[in-house]
């Protein structure tokens, strides 16, 4: 029986445009070549056995509404699993050559929207090729999908075809689903969901009678001050400055990743360092790397802190496998103006660390479903108010920590991207597999022609923070405590813009009445202003924040 998008996975479908596919790819890497009839039963009997992976999707032939998953009735897996072959030397330089060809290429909407690509001659072995739209799941339920259709042993039999509970894919609406994703924080739980409620409830009435918008304005004045302080800073965040990362995009792309690096190398610059995480370091790391391939193409980068959205994890522990989703967006500034790599790694601990405890991750998947709910031109131009105000996308990605076997070989070694909106360039991967972690990278060829130059300023910068941990030469002090060059930028701005200030007798409020007098009330201990004028001026400012959102939206 057809069943209906949510709003969050049709957000993505929308999201399509020519210079970015909103396709997740990725490739398994084998050192033996894989046996072609065991590879088709085993994707047949496991992959494919999900019902979502045999649906396509039917858009509503008015053009409103959402659109509904049905059973593709000419489904056959011949015309999603393609063989092919590398030209001689068969090396990674030709694998990355024909894997930046392959992202480019759109899936045919005739069809359910993946396919595999067996890529043989590939040095000794072959490599599999994954490309699957992100409206049938994000990157979380993607990989535990892929790694389920895998074997522990190396000796597995033959498949047999996997018993899958349909329930497991049964939709809920976005604010059940939501419901259920944030059970392990009570406070944030409730906020989650009102915000979730009254923005895709708000939008939709926005969307179809722009008169709605003064009750939105009305509305949001009483929602939670977390909740309004996200939406205030989507407004007031302005867009990252056009670099290598950032701009007017082509189709051309091109990918590179590294070798597999040992995580016990990692983990010892984070026990070495104020208790890293591995994630600080892989961060500092990549950005570190960013700042070297921007001193190559001349970029002034002494005052540069480039934003990079970071997917969240938002289900329920023991969800992974319901497709769809369920994966929320945050802003990370990467502080690429920091020379020092122990300061930088300091600076990005700080970040994460404040991100981890903010509600922003539950209110932006509040605005991705009502957005999804949107007709598909206004869905995009809503996307902007996400993707332009950042330079690249980077995800990190826990895999399997031990070896997995797929059609009876040994997968050596796991890599993937996900996809970029608006004028993002720049697609930064981590991902962690037996052991190892590699570093993929995707850009805009026209944009940066050379991700490999990236990967290689990675590399040098992991080596120099290896020396600067073995050589004991660390501060752990708390070297930096803040944004240094933007509370210096934000301080000029302010005595630029201030308008005269007329005097006023000590502990007098400075507002006015509305009358145009001055007020005589008392002001508040460490305020300019009085209860009641403070209060108002907060909600001016966050009414102001709102009505340009929703002034974007209707452009």
């Amino acid at each position: 029986m057809p069943q209906t998008m949510t709003q969050a996975d049709n957000f993505w479908l929308c999201m399509d445009d020519p210079v970015n596919l909103m396709v997740i790819t990725g490739f398994w890497e084998f050192k033996e070549p894989l046996d072609y009839n065991r590879l088709y039963a085993t994707v047949e009997a496991r992959l494919a056995s999900f019902p979502r992976f045999r649906q396509k999707i039917v858009k509503p032939g008015t053009g409103l509404g959402l659109p509904k998953w049905v059973k593709d009735k000419h489904y056959d897996l011949r015309s999603h699993l393609h063989r092919i072959a590398l030209p001689d030397p068969g090396d990674k330089n030709e694998l990355q050559e024909l894997v930046s060809g392959l992202k480019t290429t759109a899936l045919d909407p005739n069809k359910p929207l993946w396919d595999i690509h067996l890529i043989e001659n590939y040095e000794t072995g072959c490599a599999l090729f994954f490309r699957i739209h992100h409206c049938i799941a994000d990157g979380i339920a993607l990989m535990h999908v892929l790694h389920s259709a895998a074997d522990v042993d190396p000796d597995a039999p033959w498949p047999k075809p996997m018993e899958k509970d349909n329930k497991s894919e049964s939709r809920k609406s976005p604010i059940l689903s939501v419901n259920s994703m944030m059970s392990g924080a009570k406070d944030v739980i409730q906020k989650g969901q009102d915000i979730s409620k009254k923005i895709v409830k708000e939008i939709q009435k926005a969307s179809a009678n722009p008169a709605s918008l003064k009750f939105w304005l009305k509305l949001t004045a009483s929602l939670p001050s977390e909740v309004a302080g996200v939406l205030s800073k989507h407004t007031i965040m302005s867009s990252d400055p056009n670099t290598a990362f950032k701009g007017k995009l082509g189709v051309a792309k091109q990918v590179a990743w590294t070798d597999p690096i040992p995580l016990d190398r990692i983990k010892t610059l984070g026990k070495a360092i104020n208790s890293a995480t591995l994630n600080d370091v892989l961060i500092a790391t990549v950005t570190g790397s960013m700042r070297r391939y921007l001193k190559t193409r001349n970029t002034p980068i002494n005052e540069l802190d480039l934003r990079v959205t970071v997917p969240v994890n938002i289900r329920k522990p023991g969800t992974e496998f319901e497709l769809g989703n369920k994966f929320s967006l945050v802003f990370l500034k990467l502080p690429v103006f920091l020379k020092d790599p122990i300061l930088r790694l300091k600076e990005v601990k700080r970040r994460m660390d404040k991100l981890k405890v903010s509600a922003e991750p539950y209110v932006n998947f509040g605005l991705l479903s009502a957005i999804g709910f949107l007709p598909t031109t206004l869905a995009q131009k809503a996307a902007q108010l996400f993707g332009n105000k950042a330079s690249g996308v980077m995800t990190n990605v826990p895999g399997p920590r031990q070896p997995l076997y797929f059609a009876g070989k040994e997968i050596s070694n796991i890599m993937f991207w996900v996809p970029r909106s608006g004028a993002i360039g720049l697609g930064l991967s981590i991902f962690s597999y037996n052991g190892k972690v590699s570093i993929g990278i995707a850009s805009d060829k026209g944009l940066m022609p050379d991700p490999e130059t990236l990967l290689e300023g990675f590399e040098d910068e992991f080596n120099y923070l290896i020396d600067i941990v073995q050589s004991g030469k660390i501060n752990e002090g708390p070297l930096v405590l803040h944004d240094r060059f933007a509370e210096k930028k934000s301080r000029k701005g302010e005595l630029k813009n201030k308008p005269p200030v007329e005097k006023v007798t000590p502990g007098q409020c400075e507002a006015y009445t509305k009358s145009g007098k001055k007020c005589r009330n008392k002001a508040l201990k460490g305020s300019s202003f009085c209860h009641t004028h403070i209060k108002n001026k907060k909600e001016d400012s966050l009414l102001n924040d709102v009505a340009q959102i929703m002034r974007d939206l209707a452009e």
